[in-house]
């Protein structure tokens, strides 16, 4: 395999200072861990990682520019129908939307990796490669965060997500207890039914769900309990033949999200335009430093919380 020849100018300063002056090693074999150094990152960023289930919930926005520290939106309600006209007709109904201005917070998502000093001698003495399984554990931590952010948010600095956002509205009445033996696929129909009509009457036919979202567990139930009279469908498989194209997804943090500990279900138009996570900086690895004994390159990404811009294209309800 060809040597990786590249590396990053931004590195050379710290690696000359840890491996030319502290380990001793040549100025060429320095240029060797630079180069070293850029291999890793260009993997870490190359490999292609399993889409995480919240950040497959939401749609991902990179609209914010990298350094803002806030960013406004405005939560929008449709106002207004259009009509006929006649030629020349100057009362042409409105059909804006009212928004009402809300402002979110970007917050730094951080972490970092290293080599020691032992390790980069070792990697420039055998002209082997630096191993990238640290720089991926630092990938994938970043990720595991986002993925959260998406799903809970972070309530201690106000960021919200899918599972806890405060404006989708709550569809109440639902039977419930989909879990329990006795409750037959009738009564689960029937709750999805006021699931996905919620966001239909709530929005005047203006949003059709294209996602129902829900814990593992129920999903499972649903997808194993046979519905009578159908040819041994199950309760999803009757339902998604209802509404084609309708995806019925799993995600653990449903479980236990309502009120009172109860699992949550949510209905949604799966879109850009009714909601979106703001990811004004993904996954990014800055120039490497010197400490101590060690070369440390840290990590970043910058994102928002979950920002819900047409509320009623969602509904969630507790089962």
């Amino acid at each position: 395999m060809d040597q990786h020849e590249h590396y990053d100018e931004a590195d050379l300063p710290a690696v000359k200072k840890i491996v030319v002056a502290l380990a001793g090693m040549r100025e060429d074999e320095g240029l060797f861990t630079a180069r070293q150094l850029d291999y890793v990152k260009t993997r870490t960023y190359d490999k292609k990682l399993p889409p995480m289930v919240g950040l497959q919930l939401v749609p991902i926005s990179t609209e914010v520019p990298e350094w803002a520290e806030t960013f406004t939106y405005f939560m929008y309600d449709e106002v207004g129908m259009a009509k006929i006209v006649a030629n020349y007709a100057d009362d042409l109904p409105r059909a804006d939307v009212k928004g009402e201005e809300k402002v979110a917070q970007i917050k730094n998502i951080g972490d970092s990796y290293g080599y020691s000093v032992m390790e980069l001698r070792a990697a420039a003495a055998n002209r082997t490669d630096l191993p990238t399984r640290k720089s991926m554990a630092a990938r994938k931590a970043v990720e595991i965060k986002l993925n959260q952010m998406a799903l809970i948010g972070d309530t201690k600095y106000g960021l919200y997500g899918l599972v806890n956002h405060p404006n989708v509205p709550l569809v109440v009445g639902l039977h419930g207890d989909w879990l329990n033996p006795t409750t037959t696929a009738d009564q689960i129909l029937a709750d999805l039914d006021m699931i996905y009509d919620g966001v239909v009457n709530q929005s005047k036919d203006v949003h059709t769900p294209t996602r129902v979202v829900m814990s593992t567990d129920h999903r499972s139930r649903i997808f194993s309990l046979r519905v009578p009279d159908t040819n041994g469908k199950t309760v999803g498989q009757f339902f998604q033949d209802k509404h084609p194209g309708l995806q019925i997804m799993g995600a653990a943090e449903f479980k236990g999200a309502g009120a009172g500990g109860k699992d949550l279900i949510l209905a949604y138009e799966y879109s850009e335009e009714n909601l979106a996570m703001e990811l004004p900086m993904p996954f990014n690895q800055l120039a490497a430093q010197a400490r101590g004994l060690e070369l440390v390159v840290p990590c970043l990404a910058r994102a928002g919380g979950v920002v819900v811009y047409y509320p009623l294209s969602l509904a969630k309800g507790e089962i």
